[in-house]
């Protein structure tokens, strides 16, 4: 019932005016008169000047370079021609974008950074896990429903809601700011604890009123229903199957990989987005508009404690000022590691050897881990404390101490929420 239910207010939200004059969010005409994600994107992350002859486009997936060229990197500003997350977490200068945890998503629940395959991904491997391991295999922090529905988590009381992709969070929240009844200024926002990100109590809040039956999450995949029209979950900026790309079953989600690499069971999300076609470079990550719409709303609710760019907010303090303290997580060998739409090495090696533009363990600094701040799940990576080695130092074993400890107390936080 509540599927149904948002898929109708989904359709329809759009045309709706409160009575309390709250800005109406951005449309894109073009687009099923759904919100213009891009904008509200380009307001919070402002990009850098967009090529004359736009961005690189090539002809097949790993394929060649057609046309356009990259653009100049400006400081404070953002890569308009994206094509992998390798670089998420870093400097913007280098190309990415924050991660989920340093847009500060509640439903990541992210591994910590032990240099273990996977670290900050939401894959929990073992700290210990072979380098050779597929980092899809390893789980995520949610409960997978009983009915065997792959788009559905059930609701636990240790970690409330789970994992869930932010998409399913982006609508939720447009839904109740289309929500009249909704006082959006005066119950959303505590600027003391969350700065300018929603409170973690109204994301639940929303999340549940919109998506939940019964005990469970209910959700789809973020495109088109079977008519042609936006589904509840639909994002247009995950540009899914584009052309004729994906026709060899090789896509994994907005990834696009090879089908050598498909058919080699290596993680997707060391492939590249879309790169062939009009919307080549376009790509823009769920948990980023998300981030961008709430900043969009909380600037105008409270324009002096709320900047409208995301590095000018409480919310982008000290983002990019530390490759050590980063969020990137830790890359894979690629075929080519100079170019962006590299395709990862096959046979898989892990980690990147960092001698390209790629990040590898090199982030660590020689530390055996990353202190990069954010909330992590440790229960499933390191289900015993690890071995510390002995050239580890007090230093390491106190950041050990200090990093369970915090994750404790998240834990404790979720199951409140």
């Amino acid at each position: 019932a509540a599927y149904i239910l948002s898929l109708r207010s989904n359709v329809q939200a759009q045309a709706i005016q409160c009575p309390d004059n709250r800005e109406s969010i951005p449309i894109d005409s073009t687009d099923f008169d759904e919100p213009d994600w891009k904008k509200i994107l380009d307001i919070a992350f402002p990009p850098w000047d967009m090529p004359s002859d736009g961005c690189p486009t090539y002809d097949k997936v790993g394929g060649a370079l057609l046309s356009g060229s990259f653009p100049e990197p400006v400081a404070k500003k953002f890569n308009p021609c994206y094509y992998t997350k390798a670089f998420a977490g870093l400097d913007p200068m280098k190309g990415g974008y924050p991660t989920p945890i340093d847009t500060h998503y509640p439903y990541e629940f992210a591994a910590p950074f032990f240099g273990q395959p996977g670290d900050g991904s939401t894959h929990h491997c073992k700290i210990d896990a072979p380098s050779s391991t597929p980092i899809q295999s390893c789980p995520k922090v949610n409960k997978a429903c009983a009915n065997g529905n792959k788009d559905c988590v059930e609701m636990t009381d240790e970690y409330g809601i789970g994992h869930i992709p932010p998409f399913v969070t982006l609508n939720a929240v447009k839904l109740g700011y289309n929500d009249c009844s909704q006082d959006v200024c005066g119950s959303w926002f505590d600027i003391e604890t969350n700065g300018c990100n929603i409170k973690p109590s109204k994301l639940d809040e929303l999340v549940k009123e919109n998506f939940a039956v019964d005990n469970a999450i209910q959700f789809g995949p973020p495109k088109l229903d079977e008519f042609g029209l936006p589904s509840p979950f639909y994002y247009k900026l995950e540009y899914l199957e584009q052309g004729n790309a994906c026709d060899e079953g090789n896509c994994r989600g907005p990834h696009y990989c090879s089908k050598e690499v498909a058919d080699a069971d290596i993680w997707g999300d060391f492939c590249p987005y879309v790169h062939t076609g009009e919307n080549a470079g376009q790509y823009r990550h769920p948990h980023l508009a998300l981030a961008a719409f709430e900043l969009w709303i909380a600037n105008s609710c409270f324009p002096t404690d709320c900047p409208s760019e995301w590095l000018d907010s409480p919310n982008g303090v000290d983002y990019g000022t530390s490759t050590l303290k980063s969020t990137s997580i830790t890359w894979a060998e690629m075929d080519d590691n100079t170019s962006p739409v590299a395709q990862p090495k096959v046979p898989y090696e892990f980690p990147n050897s960092g001698t390209g533009n790629f990040p590898g363990l090199e982030l660590y600094e020689g530390n055996f881990i990353k202190p990069a701040p954010g909330l992590y799940v440790t229960e499933y990576v390191a289900s015993k404390a690890p071995e510390i080695p002995d050239n580890a130092g007090s230093k390491q074993i106190s950041m050990w101490t200090a990093l369970t400890s915090l994750i404790s107390c998240y834990v404790m936080l979720v199951s409140l929420l």
